[in-house]
């Protein structure tokens, strides 16, 4: 009995109840943070308690599951909130009509965003929940970008099972069907040669001449109607005629023009290595300075623990926007253009400290005009002028946005060439790159 086959398909009820169970737990962390750092605090009512007992060995904390109602009055409207969390806390239960007072926290131009001030004030909670908090989204959300792509895959495999097979037309000979000898050509009916090498073709019905198509009695050795020797045999093959075709040019073959390795698959999956290289660090620039600063503020008494939350969270910002852009670039289309001026400039910066800290340096400066009439400009400083040195005033260049680098149109008189993929210089008699081994466009 043949094995039924499982699908390893995520059910769409249950990717729905995953993904919301995902999205509520980070909601929860996020508004947390966000009360304990912008929340407004209030005195509200607690109008409905209750403290469930776990179990009789659980420790002091988290021993009992709280569940309490209240309500509040801010900008002159009442709000009201619920919450369930485990604490170690046994208030009495409130009877029918029974109130306690409470502080609450919440967002003043989202005020429906609420808690106890007790579950999100960095005094209060400590810090193992503080750190908790500040992580549990950043994994929720790696979770749940994890089980989106995990169903999408599972979508895809689906999609193309399903997809029929292109039917697969056989084309089948029959007594009437004849084919060259030589070529396999397909022939008319009747045919005496090949119309795509020019063989020969013997009639496959006996008595039939081979040049004329004239019946023949039995025992005929020429043709009664054109006088053809006639020949059983198979015919000799024709040697088809030979038509001079262009050699294609290798890429990299020449030292004038434009390389097209730039499309290779290897060039491209170097490319691909790339952009998942810059991907990962663009993520530790950003989890660095979100989860460095909130630990130091915890660890060091002379930094505010909000205020380096702060700081963490607006450095991974910038971190994050500038990365963004920097994939964006290498998305852009690839130009052309002409080198139209190149200059340099002696220029200062102060390096902090004393008023009189300032460093010289040169800048040295590159100016492309584009074919679509734009201007590009090359900024390097002292050591780093490569491509300063490189072009020179009526270069033509190219521009590859995958790799943030370009190419000379005219190599014919270099002694160097500078690898696209890692920026290295090489001889120009070198093929691949001494440092990555990538191909040299050239």
């Amino acid at each position: 009995m043949a094995k039924k086959k499982t699908s390893k398909n995520i059910p769409l009820p249950i990717l729905i109840l995953i993904c919301a169970v995902l999205l509520f737990a980070m909601y929860t962390s996020v508004s947390t943070i966000a009360l304990a750092i912008w929340g407004d605090s209030v005195m509200g009512t607690v109008d409905s308690y209750q403290a469930r007992l776990n179990h009789t060995n659980a420790g002091p904390n988290r021993s009992r599951t709280v569940s309490k109602g209240y309500w509040f009055m801010a900008n002159g409207k009442e709000y009201r909130g619920y919450v369930i969390y485990g604490s170690d806390e046994a208030w009495p239960s409130l009877d029918e009509g029974e109130t306690r007072d409470q502080r609450i926290r919440y967002l003043g131009f989202l005020p429906y965003v609420n808690k106890p001030a007790m579950l999100c004030e960095f005094s209060e909670m400590g810090e193992v929940a503080i750190i908790y908090h500040i992580l549990a989204p950043i994994g929720y959300l790696l979770l749940l970008l994890l089980v989106i792509r995990t169903a999408r895959r599972g979508k895809k495999k689906k999609l193309a099972a399903r997809k029929p097979a292109a039917p697969q037309i056989i084309e089948q000979r029959s007594d009437t069907d004849m084919f060259c000898p030589n070529c396999g050509n397909k022939l008319s009916e009747g045919a005496a040669f090949c119309s795509s090498c020019g063989a020969k073709i013997q009639a496959n019905a006996p008595g039939v001449c081979t040049v004329c198509g004239a019946e023949l009695p039995e025992g005929a050795e020429f043709c009664i109607g054109c006088g053809a020797a006639i020949n059983l045999a198979t015919p000799k093959p024709v040697e088809p005629r030979q038509t001079a075709t262009p050699t294609p040019s290798l890429g990299g073959a020449g030292l004038v023009g434009f390389s097209d390795r730039c499309n290779s698959p290897e060039i491209l999956a170097a490319a691909q290595k790339n952009k998942k290289s810059s991907i990962g660090c663009m993520w530790i620039l950003v989890f660095v300075p979100l989860i460095g600063f909130p630990i130091a503020g915890l660890l060091i008494d002379e930094m505010p623990f909000g205020e380096s939350l702060v700081i963490g969270v607006g450095i991974a910002i910038v971190m994050l926007i500038v990365n963004l852009l920097a994939l964006w670039r290498t998305k852009q289309p690839m130009w052309e253009g002409v080198v139209v001026n190149q200059y340099s400039k002696e220029k200062s910066e102060h390096r902090g400290g004393e008023d009189d800290n300032y460093r010289t340096y040169t800048e040295y400066t590159t100016i492309i005009n584009t074919d679509a009439g734009k201007k590009k400009t090359i900024v390097e400083k002292d050591s780093g002028r490569h491509m300063y040195d490189y072009l020179s005033v009526g270069d033509r260049v190219r521009y590859h946005p995958r790799f943030g680098t370009y190419e000379k149109y005219d190599k014919s008189k270099d002694r160097i060439v500078y690898c696209n993929v890692c920026t290295m210089m090489n001889p120009i008699q070198n093929d691949r790159c001494k440092r990555c081994n990538n191909l040299l466009f050239k």
